[in-house]
């Protein structure tokens, strides 16, 4: 089991010049959804596939209403999500209000332990190939 990357070519500004770079990116070998993994739960235990399933989905509904609700959700073995906002800066504090907040989203933290099993995957190259090259400029210098 494997981390499997390809070679990237990207162009990057550098000093106002536009450079290509080549740069390891991660080649997904696919997605697991809610059902695979319920499945895999309800092989590893007594439970019913769809009995797993309703369980990860009223996690998932927990989760996502407590971090609405502005709590940091913990789990102990995979990591802490946390809410998150972005917003502009203002002068004075009084300028400061929910109009100023221009995102919100979610931050998560993986534990030790979750973070271990990453560093220890290893790591192949998918393809030789080396895939196009990405400009990575902003659209208002290109």
């Amino acid at each position: 089991m494997a981390i499997s990357y390809v070679k990237k070519k990207i162009k990057l500004p550098i000093n106002g010049n536009v450079e290509e770079r080549y740069v390891a990116k991660i080649q997904y070998t696919g997605h697991v959804d809610e059902d695979n993994i319920a499945e895999h739960i309800s092989n590893a235990t007594t439970a019913s596939a769809s009995e797993v399933g309703m369980y990860i989905r009223e996690l998932e509904y927990y989760i996502s209403r407590r971090l609405a609700e502005g709590y940091i959700v913990r789990l102990d073995h995979l990591g802490t999500f946390y809410p998150t906002i972005h917003a502009k800066a203002q002068t004075t504090a009084d300028d400061v209000d929910y109009r100023t907040i221009t995102r919100k989203g979610v931050l998560f933290r993986p534990t030790a332990e979750f973070k271990e099993v990453l560093e220890g995957a290893s790591l192949s190259l998918a393809s030789p190939k080396v895939m196009k090259a990405i400009d990575h400029r902003k659209k208002s210098e290109q």
